[in-house]
């Protein structure tokens, strides 16, 4: 036996693996693949294991002339048994690969293990039997041909571990208030069992907690509540670990014989049943199974109570009852203990059933025209209850409606109020506790005839008209079909006094009207027949257009004032009276014209603006107005007065337009207009605010600030020379061209502006004017500014050609004249830092004699335009621009040779080797 361990699984597993020990001699060497394909190199003398799961010669390659020897046979075998895993190593013999092979055909051998958990003298029990050939080999087995060995007993010792799941604890006894378990030790697996784990959920199906833990194998549980269920398992423990819980079993605890339940109540009872119920004992257990005995005795029979109904429902129905009848009941609990008391006694009926219809009424005594007197039987069947009630009911034969006339106790009844000579129709019914029984047969009876009575007054019929009513009255009051043999008449109605209904008043004559003024009329009218009511109120139909009129007025005056008319226009009217009949009809049509008078009031009046007046005026002091014409009523409109500022009045024709002039600047006005005819001047118009605006402002004053040979910079006014916030005022600058018109140049809010591109020694006139949102102002007078003569252009370099040791030449190219002008050049020299002119003259050239040795010179010229139309003949030098000045100035102006002014400098270097020089351009 080579090694013991724990089995992964508890199933039963055999696995068979063959192990050969190879010898390798000294000095050889041979190579085996493993299993992840490497090759493997060995040298002996060394001995190696080599495992064939099929039992024959794994593949062993050594050095030619070496031969490998087997040295022994191992067999390993693995056992798996329930949880162990045994492991066996079987030692098979030695053999060697120089002893002669046998010359029989391998043999079968056939190996058994078994194994016993009892001792050497127990009982063994076979785990494996397995046949393998060997071809090679001798070994001592057994094979077919020969007898059965038996290899020497081997002891081994599984290791410990925890034990098995014990037995569900067992019940041996219970009480009301406890249990008393018992159980049995499960299998150790080799170490002792020290204690018990019992668990219990506490009878709360919650989760389980400890309530015995020792070595004892019984516990009591105690302190229980009586009619409980509890969960309990068990584990056991030893040195190893503990146990799994065995299965969980459920006992109870014992109970208590429930206390005795209300008595039943009655749920709802019939003639031939009753339905019973009750609810549980109070104060017994929530979860006692309980079954219900209910007992019942009825009345005068003699037999005591009987049971009726035993289950576990609250309710149950009793049938095949009597009729009105009256039980006892009473209720028992059970439940596994045993049997409550008896509840209270209780006793409870079935209904009666409806009684059965009476006899059929018959006639007492003798029947006389107005009344009969019938009798009847109770019925035979009363329903289990006396008859409380009987109920007569009569019907004329041609009626057939059947009308109560009796309801009570008594079997005989006076029918009276009947009319003679008259077939009725008579039946009964009756009552009881039960119900209402069906009707009886119908019994027909005939009143005695008499003479036919006074016919009823004649009534009126629906309403009564103005002028016609419908009369109608009923049959005499004891008619009957006998009367034909009577040839008389009965005595005359009552007297009977009745109206004619009033009617709506007559058409009302045609209205007068009168006219007070122009705008007020008068209507009156005369009251037309009433029709037998008093006339209540008069309605007065007006207006424009005879069909359409609307009411203007409703009472009971004969007379109405109309006023708010329109004058020259004609009016229709028409009165129509009321009563409590209704509404006559409307009368004649009544025509009236109001006279002529002034004019309406005007209801249109607007300011007209700019661009809907033709000729456009100086809005600064005048105000154009427009309105509609009004009216006229019933005169030609004349002309208008036109009030404006302080009651400023202005008469004017026809026209509806006008423009008010000379106003102030920048003034609010209120303006009103009336119209004018030849009845007098109307109701002003409502008044008009209209406002004129401000004057334009008046032209700058326009200067020169700078003047230029081609341009020139022009101010005005008093502010910024660029308009850095915005300003109303614009302003409208213009310069004379070549053909006399003034043309805008600038147009905008700042104060100056430069005019550019402009020729030479020329006069040019400018004027500018100022506008806002008032309009715009007058011009300016024309101003005159003349532009200045242009400097020479700028020369190019000076050349200095050396003629002799010590003197140079310095020229430079000539210019044309400018305009008759002449122009002259002006020569600088610089041996040091300050210039000196050593030239001025018309010459293009200048010769400088000696010159000193070893010295730099600058030199630097510029050309001056001899102004010869001007005092002084002033010289402008080029090419700086010429500084601001007037005409008359600029021949006063001394020349300018300043070293800005050169376009070139030249510098000569007088050198004494070689005599050379050289012209440096800066």
């Amino acid at each position: 036996m080579s090694k013991i361990q724990k089995a992964p699984n508890p199933s039963s597993v055999f696995c068979f693996l063959q192990v050969i020990l190879v010898q390798v001699n000294p000095g050889e060497t041979f190579t085996i693949t493993t299993e992840d394909g490497h090759i493997q190199c060995i040298q002996g003398p060394a001995h190696v294991p080599m495992m064939s799961p099929n039992g024959s010669m794994p593949p062993i390659f050594v050095p030619p002339g070496y031969v490998s020897q087997v040295l022994s046979f191992l067999l390993l075998l693995c056992v798996v048994l329930g949880e162990i895993l045994i492991i066996f190593l079987l030692f098979i013999g030695d053999f060697s690969c120089e002893k002669k092979s046998h010359s029989h055909s391998p043999a079968a051998f056939t190996f058994e293990v078994a194994i016993s958990n009892s001792g050497k003298n127990g009982k063994f029990k076979s785990v494996y039997v397995h046949i393998i050939n060997y071809p090679l080999f001798r070994v001592s087995a057994t094979s077919s041909s020969i007898k059965e060995t038996i290899s020497e007993l081997v002891s081994f010792t599984t290791e410990s571990c925890e034990p098995d799941c014990p037995a569900a604890p067992k019940l041996i006894n219970r009480t009301k208030n406890s249990l008393s378990l018992q159980w049995k030790s499960s299998n150790d697996n080799g170490s002792k069992i020290t204690n018990f784990l019992l668990e219990w959920d506490e009878g709360k199906n919650g989760p389980f907690k400890e309530c015995y833990y020792g070595h004892l194998k019984q516990y009591k549980l105690t302190k229980l509540a009586p009619s409980t269920r509890y969960s309990l398992r068990l584990a056991a423990k030893n040195d190893i670990g503990m146990s799994g819980f065995s299965e969980t079993v459920t006992f109870g605890t014992a109970g208590v014989v429930p206390p005795a339940p209300a008595p039943p109540t009655l749920l709802e009872a019939g003639v031939t049943w009753m339905a019973l119920g009750w609810s549980p004992p109070a104060g017994g257990a929530l979860d006692d199974s309980l079954t219900y005995s209910l007992d019942m005795e009825e009345e005068g029979s003699g037999y005591g109570f009987q049971p009726q109904y035993n289950g576990d429902e609250l309710s149950c129905t009793l049938r095949n009852l009597r009729r009105s009848t009256s039980y006892k009941f009473r209720l028992f609990a059970y439940n596994s203990e045993g049997k409550s008391s008896p509840s209270e006694v209780v006793e409870h009926s079935t209904k009666p059933d409806r009684p059965g219809a009476p006899s059929k009424p018959a006639v007492k005594g003798k029947i006389h025209p107005h009344s009969v007197r019938v009798t009847w039987e109770p019925p035979k069947d009363n329903g289990g209850s006396d008859i409380s009630k009987y109920f007569l009911e009569i019907s004329e034969a041609s009626v057939g409606r059947w009308e109560p006339i009796y309801s009570g106790a008594q079997r005989e009844h006076v029918c009276d109020h009947l009319r003679p000579g008259t077939s009725y129709r008579l039946r009964v019914s009756c009552a009881s506790k039960g119900g209402e029984s069906q009707a009886s047969d119908v019994t027909t009876v005939t009143t005695a005839a008499v003479p036919p009575g006074p016919c009823p007054a004649p009534a009126l019929v629906g309403k009564a008209k103005p002028k016609e009513i419908t009369l109608q009255w009923g049959k005499h009051q004891s008619w009957s079909k006998t009367l034909v043999v009577f040839l008389q008449f009965g005595p005359h109605s009552e007297k009977a006094e009745l109206c004619t209904a009033p009617g709506p008043p007559e058409q009302c004559c045609k209205p007068l009207v009168t006219c007070k003024s122009a705008t007020c009329a008068v209507v009156s009218w005369e009251s037309p027949a009433c029709n037998g009511a008093e006339i209540t109120e008069y309605r007065l139909d007006w207006g424009q257009v005879e069909g359409s009129m609307h009411i203007i007025y409703t009472g009971p005056c004969q007379s109405y004032e109309v006023k708010g008319l329109t004058p020259a226009t004609t009016y229709y009217c028409r009165v129509q009276a009321v009563n409590v009949a209704g509404a006559g009809l409307f009368g004649d049509t009544g025509v009236v014209t109001t006279p002529p008078s002034v004019p309406a009031a005007v209801a249109v009046l607007h300011l007209l603006e700019e661009d809907q007046v033709e000729i456009s005026p100086p809005f600064s002091t005048c105000l154009a107005i427009q309105w509609e014409e009004p009216c006229c009523h019933g005169a030609e409109i004349t002309g208008y007065n036109i009030e404006y500022g302080e009651k400023q009045l202005v008469t004017v024709g026809r026209n509806t337009t006008h423009v008010l002039e000379n106003l102030l600047p920048d003034t609010l006005y209120r303006i009103r207009v009336q119209a004018i005819n030849s009845f007098g001047v109307g109701p002003f118009s409502h008044s008009m605010k209209a406002k004129t605006k401000p004057l334009p402002p008046d032209p700058p004053h326009l200067e020169c600030v700078v003047f230029s040979y081609q341009s020139l910079k022009l101010k005005w006014g008093e502010g910024p020379s660029r308009a850095l916030i915005p300003n109303p005022t614009q302003f409208n600058l213009q310069m004379e061209d070549r053909f006399g018109r003034f043309v805008t140049v600038y147009n905008g809010p700042c104060h100056t502006y430069k005019v550019q591109r402009l020729s030479e020694s020329t006069t040019y006139h400018f004027r500018i004017q100022a506008y806002n949102d008032a309009g715009e102002g007058a011009f300016s007078e024309v101003c005159a500014f003349t532009t200045t003569k242009s400097p020479p252009a700028p020369l190019k370099a000076p050349k200095v050609i050396q003629l002799e040791e010590n003197t140079f030449e310095i020229t430079w190219e000539p210019l044309q004249p400018m305009k008759g002008d002449s122009i002259v050049y002006i020569l600088q020299l610089a041996a040091g830092r300050e210039f000196d002119q050593v030239y001025k003259g018309p010459e293009p050239c200048f010769r400088l004699p000696a010159a000193q040795t070893n010295c730099e010179y600058r030199a630097r010229v510029c050309a001056g335009r001899q102004c010869h139309d001007l005092p002084g003949c002033p010289e402008l030098c080029g090419p700086t621009a010429p500084a601001p000045c007037s005409a008359a100035s600029a021949g006063s102006r001394a020349p300018s040779c300043g070293f800005v002014g050169f376009s070139l400098t030249c510098v000569m270097c007088n050198v004494r080797e070689g005599n050379t020089l050289s012209v440096i351009n800066s």
